[in-house]
């Protein structure tokens, strides 16, 4: 049975002395059809009261409702504003009420006004009233949003993604090369149900897309997946299971040769006996957001995060707190593999009226998150956005829509607007193992901007195979350090500074372990040409010679300097046995005992490549450190 919700919020009844019996009959008639959903016949009677008496306002309210369930909204707003037109203070509410609509139908001139006249009546509801202030903020900035439009040119993603029914919720690998999307069709026994698809691109064209198998998908519904940054790992969203622990769990799976493996639930640390759901994992492989609204949260819908322990183990989730919450809902996070740039759907930040997407960027050093950006008109429209990723070129975004494709709702792209863009990302794939055995070894990754000296990455290498897949923003120069306890730790550095198609490097790291004669090449120690002064990129290395120092206080070390073959035998020794004194200094001059040091100038006595081309010299010119 329906309940007349808006008619009971109205004014009193008004006296049935003043009403026409007509029309009092058929409208308690109209109410007792309505109750029964027979919308029909009660809309009949009502419009049949308002013959016998015009002035009768109830029926004008009922009539609304009728019409907005009927998803009628100009109709029902014509109908509420006639019932409410006496202006008492006890129909404010209804002012509300059209303000709403207006709002779901992008009027936004006519919302403002309405929720203005609301706010004008004294003692009412202080839900409504906080709800009219939120609209009015809204209101205001999509009336700017209309004026001023971003580009927005979106285009289905073709065939061999979509299909006759509906796709959604698409996730892409770092490389481009990977695209999973859930889509919802007929399963065994021709049961309707959400599966994953998967689609790899061969040739610059995506394939045809595959379900991906019994491991991951069932006779029930899957859905709000995410992949890993190198595709290895499946996130996903699963309800009603046996082994969950709430309605709806985050569930993981990890790609083999043969397909996937089983699903897991991730546990009761990550998930609660609330709805869990929408994960989205950081390039870095260290953060799994989410959304929930268990306890604790700031709004009902939330977006939390766990982190992953050293041992590989995810902590008990943290809510990302009220720059990106709101006491509304946020719902499809999404981490970019720059591992900066943060898209989420808000109804709570201001924006088109319902949900709208936002990009929050994390500041550094502090690793907050920015205020959140809308994405603008057209990308928002005054109907829901949601659930956009944006793949490594921090430019192309992909989303769910219905419009005309090839079924009920299809997957499409566009390009960001510049000021919604992530950074352009690169990818590292890193392998470490023992230099004498070539063991993999789990291993400490720290990767560090050298311009600004922010760690831009912390991580570690799988204790299975040693290997890490990382991304990192484009267009900068990075130093890596390496490390293990009871090894020398390893650097190396990269310059991604050309611009165009993604960049990739793949590193296979020796790490040698620690015994008398053993060095390390310092690959991110600088100096100026024909100079020993040190730059200032240099000191994101020498603290790390620092740290290994002292947690190793009975190591001696002989730092080395060596040059290339240009100029004299002489000046070459010279100018490398200055460049080892000067990391000796540093070290003195921050606690380490000279007695432990010693500095040794080679000159261009002993190169580790040719000094016929510049990418040779480059190697030769050189500082090292070795266990004496």
């Amino acid at each position: 049975m329906k309940n007349l919700i808006f008619i009971l919020f109205f004014s009193p009844l008004i006296l049935l002395a003043q009403i026409n019996k007509k029309a009092e009959r058929s409208y308690k008639k109209a109410v007792e059809f309505y109750q029964s959903n027979n919308d029909k016949k009660a809309k009949q009677l009502a419009e049949s009261a308002i013959h016998y008496d015009f002035t009768f306002l109830q029926p004008y309210l009922l009539l609304g409702q009728i019409e907005e369930e009927s998803n009628n909204y100009p109709k029902a707003i014509e109908h509420y504003l006639t019932g409410i037109s006496d202006n008492n203070p006890k129909n404010a509410w209804g002012y509300w009420k059209v303000g709403t609509l207006y709002m779901s139908l992008g009027k936004y001139q006519q919302a403002r006004k309405s929720f203005n006249r609301f706010l004008q009546f004294d003692n009412q509801s202080k839900k409504y009233v906080v709800s009219s202030q939120h609209q009015l903020l809204n209101c205001d900035f999509a009336i700017k949003a209309l004026e001023n439009p971003v580009p927005y040119k979106p285009e289905n993603l073709g065939a061999e993604i979509n299909s006759s029914f509906e796709e959604y919720l698409p996730s892409i690998s770092a490389d481009g090369n990977m695209f999973v999307i859930t889509r919802r069709g007929p399963h065994s026994r021709n049961i309707i149900s959400e599966d994953f698809f998967v689609s790899y691109k061969d040739n610059g064209s995506w394939q045809k897309a595959q379900n991906m198998g019994p491991a991951v998908n069932t006779n029930g519904n899957e859905g709000a997946q995410c992949i890993s940054a190198d595709g290895e790992i499946l996130f996903f969203t699963a309800c009603d299971r046996n082994d969950g622990f709430g309605r709806c769990d985050i569930y993981v799976s990890f790609k083999i040769a043969n397909g996937w493996t089983k699903a897991r639930n991730l546990g009761p640390t990550v998930n609660s006996a609330a709805w869990d759901s929408q994960p989205s994992y950081s390039p870095d492989g260290r953060e799994l957001y989410f959304v929930s609204n268990r306890a604790g949260g700031i709004g009902k819908m939330d977006i939390w995060k766990s982190v992953l322990s050293p041992e590989g183990v995810f902590g008990k989730p943290i809510n990302l707190g009220p720059t990106v919450n709101t006491p509304y809902d946020e719902m499809s996070p999404f981490i970019h593999t720059d591992n900066q740039s943060f898209y989420f759907s808000s109804g709570g930040h201001p924006g088109m009226g319902d949900f709208d997407l936002f990009v929050s960027k994390r500041d550094y050093p502090s690793a907050e998150w920015s205020k959140p950006k809308n994405l603008g008109y057209p990308i928002n429209t005054h109907g829901i956005e949601n659930s956009l990723i944006v793949a490594s070129d921090g430019k192309t975004a992909y989303f769910a829509s219905d419009k005309t494709g090839f079924g009920q709702e299809d997957i499409f792209w566009f390009d960001l607007p510049a000021q919604a863009r992530a950074s352009q990302v690169a990818y590292l794939k890193t392998k470490v193992v023992d230099a004498l055995t070539k063991v993999p070894l789990k291993s400490k990754v720290e990767l560090i901007d050298l311009a600004s000296g922010q760690v831009m990455m912390k991580s570690f290498t799988s204790k299975k195979n040693g290997e890490l897949f990382t991304c990192l923003p484009a267009n900068a120069n990075y130093a890596l350090n390496v490390s293990k306890e009871g090894y020398l730790f390893h650097s190396e550095n990269f310059s991604l500074n050309e611009e165009g198609a993604l960049q990739a490097a793949e590193l296979n790291i020796f790490l040698q372990p620690i015994k008398k004669g053993s060095s390390v090449i310092l690959q991110n120690i600088f100096f100026d040409t024909d100079k020993f002064s040190l730059k200032d990129e240099s000191y994101v290395e020498l603290k790390k010679l620092l740290s290994f120092l002292n947690n190793n206080i009975d190591l001696k070390v002989e730092i080395e300097g060596h040059t290339d073959n240009v100029g004299s035998e002489e000046y070459n020794k010279q100018l490398s046995e200055n460049r080892s004194k000067e990391v000796l200094s540093y070290l003195v001059l921050n606690g380490i005992d000279e007695s432990r040091l010693s500095n040794m100038g080679f000159g261009a006595s002993q190169p580790i490549a040719t000094n016929d081309t510049g990418k040779g010299r480059s190697k030769n010119r050189r500082t090292a450190f070795r266990i004496k």
